[in-house]
């Protein structure tokens, strides 16, 4: 398609399958530019012409023109790259709801009510440091993966009064699905798979009702409805996080 000068065609069929890739993409762009630069240098060449010299040129360049994980054997990236709890549960559906209340809802009274609920909090049988909550409120726009974490576990049990019914369902569902992600164990499986879509589905329906636009703009909402096949093909999804193997990035 590229020889033929198909781009449309081309992006038609990549939204379709929902497949890209990068070093297929880079010899795209240089035989769609070369089937132009062949037309409008000689526009009396038929198209099946201009596309047996770009073959022929193209046969004769080095290096890969294609992704070569794509070759191996049972590799199927899409189903083996499974959704990442950090990035797409704390850092993303956490992150957007924080930002909203902050942006949407609380006023600087409720933020100053909230550090202080959340300073008081007990946090016995919470694997997580003491809560810093001046620290959280005064740098809410700069918050890492650790905290919200955190306030995936805590915020359920202290926003009911600074949110409308709708948001605290938002949170609520959330926190929900959060503690059934974050098992090392699954002793059924069926009922397990079958609760955590009840949940994801709970979680965007919510979304769906408080903030419609971020389940269009966002990924990661949309990567939650996966997380049922990953945990069925790799187990429980802590199994496969991938911010512990960041310690060894100095390494390599």
């Amino acid at each position: 398609m590229a020889m033929r000068g198909d781009g449309k065609g081309i992006e038609e069929l990549q939204q379709a399958t929902g497949t890209k890739d990068k070093v297929a993409q880079r010899w795209i762009d240089v035989l769609l530019k070369r089937a132009d630069d062949l037309h409008r240098a000689s526009p009396w060449h038929s198209k099946a012409d201009i596309v047996s010299e770009i073959q022929t040129w193209f046969d004769q360049q080095p290096g890969e023109k294609l992704n070569p994980l794509l070759d191996i054997t049972g590799l199927d990236p899409s189903q083996d790259t499974p959704v990442e709890l950090l990035h797409t549960i704390p850092l993303g559906v956490m992150k957007y709801i924080w930002h909203f209340l902050n942006t949407s809802q609380w006023s600087e009274t409720n933020r100053h009510l909230l550090a202080t609920w959340l300073q008081s909090r007990d946090i016995s049988g919470l694997t997580v440091p003491p809560i810093r909550a001046g620290y959280i409120i005064q740098y809410k726009n700069n918050l890492i993966g650790k905290h919200f974490k955190m306030l995936m576990q805590v915020l359920i049990f202290h926003v009911h009064k600074i949110c409308t019914p709708e948001q605290f369902t938002l949170v609520k569902a959330a926190s929900d699905l959060g503690a059934r992600l974050w098992v090392p164990e699954i002793d059924d499986m069926d009922y397990y798979l079958e609760q955590l879509k009840i949940a994801v589905a709970n979680l965007l329906d919510t979304f769906d009702t408080v903030d419609p636009l971020r389940i269009l703009v966002k990924i990661k909402l949309h990567l939650l409805a996966h997380l049922p096949d990953d945990i069925q093909r790799f187990g429980p999804a802590i199994r496969f996080v991938t911010e512990i193997y960041e310690a060894y990035n100095g390494v390599f």
